[in-house]
């Protein structure tokens, strides 16, 4: 069974570490024996830790067991990361247990905890979206990674944030375990496939929304998001904005450089990409549920968007073949 510490303290944020230890339960609950003894570890005294969401854990006051597999750190918001990395008790603890932890890893901004013992130089690494300037100003040895979901180099893992590292630790446990429990693990928590971490930190949808000011584009992508297995003419576009189609167009046209068709069929192809990473999933399946009522008009539309045809795209980025990296 394999020893996971994750460090906690005042602050930190709560789903940093909640994501990746409700990754490695399901993982225990779902083999026949289990695989990961999780403990968690403060530099509190008292062992009560306050979490960002005002929710108080219970974790062990610090203390250096014989080995460990996998040492977590979660970071928090800016301010108290602040604080955090001033803390020699918390820098001395991390240094000590590093040299004896077969994995380090961290959940966005702990990724500084790693800086300020020196487990940085020349490692690939990456952080939230919103600390990558910090990261590389602080750790100009560090090789940062500009918005991807995860990098692993060696024995050092680092994920952007919350979500990124539920997908950093299904990697881990698919590297553990191989894909069938890792794809297992992703079901039950209602995570769909498993992203690979040189994947953009924004999804497509949320990057659409965050280029326009306009409410309406930012409700129509959501609600296009819902019903991309269903027929949607512009028309019916235009009626959910509000707008007539003629001022669709033109905002749509302003805020991302395309009509509402081409957008429509952005987010569609996006999503197919998506699913071709789940082999449970025909091509014919993935068309159906992206909206395209024949497979070879799916199949054309997504060898002219991505430059290759969604079977080729599977077989380089299938399931299987991350468990073979």
């Amino acid at each position: 069974m394999k020893q996971v510490f994750i460090l906690l303290y005042d602050g930190v944020q709560l789903m940093d570490f909640g994501g990746p230890s409700e990754v490695l339960s399901v993982a225990n609950a779902l083999s026949p024996e289990p695989l990961y003894q999780v403990t968690y570890v403060t530099p509190n005294a008292s062992g009560k830790v306050q979490t960002s969401a005002y929710l108080e854990v219970t974790a062990q006051p610090f203390f250096i067991p014989k080995e460990i597999d996998l040492l977590i750190l979660p970071g928090a918001h800016e301010s108290v990361m602040e604080e955090v990395l001033k803390d020699k008790q918390i820098l001395r603890w991390i240094s000590d247990v590093a040299k004896i932890s077969k994995i380090k890893a961290s959940i966005c901004m702990g990724c500084f905890f790693l800086g300020e013992v020196g487990l940085l130089k020349d490692r690939k690494v990456t952080t939230h979206w919103d600390g990558l300037s910090r990261l590389k100003q602080s750790y100009p040895e560090a090789i940062v990674q500009d918005n991807i979901l995860y990098v692993n180099e060696g024995d050092i893992w680092t994920s952007a944030g919350i979500t990124s590292g539920v997908d950093m630790m299904l990697a881990m446990v698919m590297k553990d375990c191989g894909p069938e429990l890792a794809l297992a693990v992703a079901r039950v928590l209602v995570v769909y496939l498993l992203r690979q971490g040189g994947q953009a930190q924004f999804s497509m949808p949320i990057d659409f929304q965050s280029k326009s000011k306009d409410a309406s584009l930012i409700s129509l992508i959501s609600w296009l998001e819902t019903r991309l297995d269903k027929p949607t003419s512009v028309d019916d576009m235009a009626k959910f904005t509000l707008n007539s189609v003629r001022t669709l167009h033109r905002n749509c046209v302003n805020a991302f450089n395309m009509s509402p068709a081409q957008l429509l069929s952005e987010l569609r192809l996006e999503r197919g990409r998506t699913l071709l990473q789940d082999e449970t999933l025909s091509v014919k399946q993935i068309a159906a549920q992206v909206g395209f009522n024949q497979t070879p008009t799916f199949s054309r539309a997504f060898s002219q968007r991505f430059g290759v045809s969604p079977r080729a795209y599977r077989d380089t980025f299938s399931v299987m073949k991350m468990s073979q990296e």
